[in-house]
C-alpha cells in the first residue's frame, strides 16, 4: 500500500510553456530550470522569490552548472555555455551533429564531473534518439534506439542507472560502475504503457529511492529498487515533467509541470500548468554534481 502525499505548494508562480530539467545548486541555493518551448534559460531564488531568465537560440532539453558555477545548456547542437552577462552561448561539446532532425532533451551529471546527455527527434521519429556519456572531451553513444531519452537517475551508491523512453512509457534501469561511467545489464523496471501514462524527469533520494515525474497522472511517484510503489505526490495539473531536490536541508522537493502539452480545454482549467511546485515529501535527496568540462583554460 503507497502513501499518498498532498502538501504541494507553488513554489514559483509562472505560466512557462513547458517548465524543465530542474538542478538545485547547494553552493548558491539557487533552482536553475528550463522552459523548453518557450526559449528560456531560469534562475530561481527561493529566499528573494526572484527568478531570472535568459533567451536560447534553440529549446533547452536541459541545464547544469560546470565547476565555476556557470550554467551550460543542453542544446540541438550539443552543451553550450551561456554567458549570464551577454546571454551569448558558445557551444563547447557537440551532440549529435551529424543529426539534425534530433536534440537534446535531458542532462545530468554524475558524482565524478561526467555529463549524460540524452537526446530526441523533433518529429518523434521511434528510436531516433540515444544517451551519450560526456568524459572530458570524450563523447561515447552509450544507448540507441530511443524516441524520448528522459533522466538519467544515477543511483551511484547502489550501482544503478534509470532511464526513461517516455513516448513508450517505460523505465529501464542498468548496472553502473560508478567510478567508470560504464554500463550494462540492460532491464525493464517500469512499464506504463498500459496506462498511457509518461515517465518523464527522475531523481534518487539519499535513501536510494526512484522518483519519476508521470505526465498524464497529475503525480509523481516514488519507488523502491524492486519497483514496488511506495509514494505518491498530486500536483493540480496533469503533465509534471521533472523533480529535484532542495533547499537547505535538502529536504524541499521541487516539481516542474508543463502547460504545452495540454490540450486546449485543459489550458483553460488548469490555471497553474507551467509552475513550479514544492512539497516536504520527509526524506532527502543530494544536489545535482558540478560539471567538469573538458578543457579549463581559466
Amino acid at each position: 500500500m503507497h502513501k499518498l502525499l498532498q502538501d504541494t505548494d507553488v513554489a514559483l508562480h509562472v505560466r512557462a510553456e513547458h517548465s524543465e530539467g530542474p538542478r538545485w545548486d547547494a553552493l548558491t541555493r539557487r533552482l536553475w530550470w528550463v522552459d523548453i518551448t518557450g526559449r528560456r534559460l531560469h534562475c530561481f531564488d527561493p529566499e528573494s522569490n526572484c527568478d531570472r531568465s535568459w533567451a536560447t537560440a534553440g529549446q533547452p532539453g536541459g541545464v547544469l552548472l560546470d565547476v565555476h558555477g556557470e550554467p551550460v545548456i543542453a542544446t540541438p547542437q550539443g552543451l553550450a555555455t551561456l554567458d549570464t552577462r551577454t546571454g551569448t552561448t558558445e557551444l563547447l561539446v557537440p551532440i549529435e551533429s551529424d543529426r539534425p532532425g534530433n536534440r537534446s532533451n535531458d542532462v545530468a551529471v554524475d558524482s565524478r564531473g561526467r555529463a549524460w546527455v540524452g537526446t530526441m527527434p523533433f518529429d518523434k521519429q521511434p528510436g531516433a534518439g540515444s544517451l551519450y556519456r560526456v568524459d572530458g572531451d570524450r563523447v561515447d553513444r552509450v544507448v540507441e534506439g530511443l524516441t524520448i531519452s528522459n533522466g538519467p537517475a544515477l543511483d551511484e551508491a547502489g550501482g544503478r542507472m534509470y532511464l526513461a523512453d517516455t513516448l513508450s512509457g517505460i523505465v529501464d534501469v542498468f548496472d553502473l560502475d560508478p567510478i567508470t561511467g560504464e554500463i550494462g545489464g540492460r532491464r525493464r523496471f517500469l512499464d506504463l504503457s498500459a496506462e498511457g501514462l509518461w515517465p518523464d524527469g527522475m531523481t534518487i533520494d539519499d535513501e536510494g529511492m526512484f522518483w519519476v515525474a508521470l505526465g498524464r497522472s497529475g503525480a509523481v511517484h516514488r519507488y523502491d529498487p524492486s519497483a514496488r510503489l511506495l509514494a505518491v505526490i498530486e500536483v493540480p495539473t496533469s503533465n509534471p515533467t521533472s523533480l529535484t531536490f532542495g533547499g537547505e536541508d535538502r529536504g524541499d522537493l521541487y516539481i516542474t509541470t508543463s502547460w504545452y502539452d495540454l490540450d486546449p480545454a485543459d489550458r483553460l482549467s488548469q490555471e497553474m500548468a507551467g509552475a513550479i511546485y514544492r512539497c516536504r515529501p520527509g526524506v532527502t535527496g543530494p544536489p545535482s554534481p558540478r560539471w567538469r568540462p573538458p578543457v579549463d583554460n581559466r
